[in-house]
């Protein structure tokens, strides 16, 4: 395999790649904010983490200044309120790419060969929003049952360009439809991607519970972190199986991951569960709350639209037209 050596980002790359004009907001009655919002998104976007650092540039950075070692629920909880603003935030989602740009900014560092890089390398950056489409595409079977259709893999792949520049992603190189994705994916599968150290400690980190050091008084700590390894069993099945399932198997190989026709039929019977408790129980127990709150405010307002409809002025202006 042929690794290309990232360009570092230079001195004049600008912090804020697109004004506030050019950025499209993702809509609450979308495909995409029907499956982001659903707390079963939270395995779908480990697989895209896993395969983000898989990129030399954002293991590095990832490796040496996240704290998913220290805090990784802290970690999770943030990453995943970061996501929710960019598809349900309304303008807040704007001004969350903004702030996640200027974030990353100053985390630049040399690798181990001596290289200058940092987290705003534009293909690194890119990459981070690259991974969501195939995650999302080989999810959909679990998530709903059923693959996307033609017209859903448009939309869906609409909505992360649509993310991308929300989140300030430069737009040079960045695949604007589905038919330059797929070259761009394979390339970067080829020539861009590694068993990164810090991917593969990821991948162990969801195989082990979690620790509550930080989370509980320290007088139960010891107690937590019992609880914890026993209660989050079922959990941590879910998370990995997902995790691995979703993975392309030219990412698994790469990370020298096995995946056996067992593990598989155990994922599909996990998703069938989840989709048969998904029809009966109530969006507020299913959603991230900022996602059943932005989905339940845009269907009002469609209702409020639809009964403007009946007015006698509608009636009168209709009429006259």
């Amino acid at each position: 395999m042929t690794i290309t050596q990232p360009s570092p980002v230079v001195a004049d790359e600008p912090v804020i790649s697109h004004g506030d004009d050019e950025i499209e907001l993702i809509s609450p009655d979308s495909l995409t904010a029907e499956l982001v919002g659903r707390y079963t998104f939270l395995p779908v976007n480990g697989a895209a983490f896993v395969m983000q650092v898989m990129h030399p540039v954002i293991g590095d950075v990832v490796g040496k200044y996240s704290v998913f070692r220290t805090d990784p629920m802290g970690r999770a909880v943030r990453s995943i309120d970061s996501v929710m603003r960019w598809v349900y935030g309304g303008q807040e989602a704007i001004e969350e790419g903004k702030r996640l740009r200027r974030m990353h900014q100053p985390l630049q560092m040399r690798n181990a060969e001596g290289k200058h890089i940092s987290a705003l390398n534009p293909e690194a950056y890119q990459w981070v929003i690259g991974t969501a489409f195939p995650t999302s595409v080989a999810a959909a079977p679990l998530v709903l049952g059923r693959e996307f259709t033609s017209a859903e893999e448009e939309e869906v792949y609409r909505d992360n360009v649509r993310i991308a520049k929300i989140v300030q992603v430069p737009m040079k190189g960045f695949p604007q439809t589905i038919e330059e994705f797929t070259p761009y994916f394979d390339n970067m599968i080829d020539n861009v991607l590694v068993a990164h150290p810090t991917a593969l400690e990821l991948v162990r980190q969801m195989q082990t519970a979690p620790r509550l050091d930080r989370a509980v008084p320290k007088p139960m700590v010891r107690f937590a972190n019992t609880v914890a390894r026993y209660a989050s069993v079922p959990a941590q099945k879910l998370n990995y199986l997902t995790t691995v399932g979703v993975m392309d198997p030219r990412i698994r190989e790469i990370l020298g991951i096995t995946w056996t026709d067992g593990e598989q039929r155990e994922l599909e019977r996990i998703h069938t569960a989840i989709r048969a408790a998904y029809r009966v129980l109530p969006e507020r127990l299913t959603y991230f709350p900022l996602a059943y709150h932005a989905r339940r405010q845009h269907d009002q307002i469609m209702k409020m639209k639809a009964r403007e409809g009946s007015g006698a002025a509608y009636k009168v202006a209709g009429a006259a037209h």
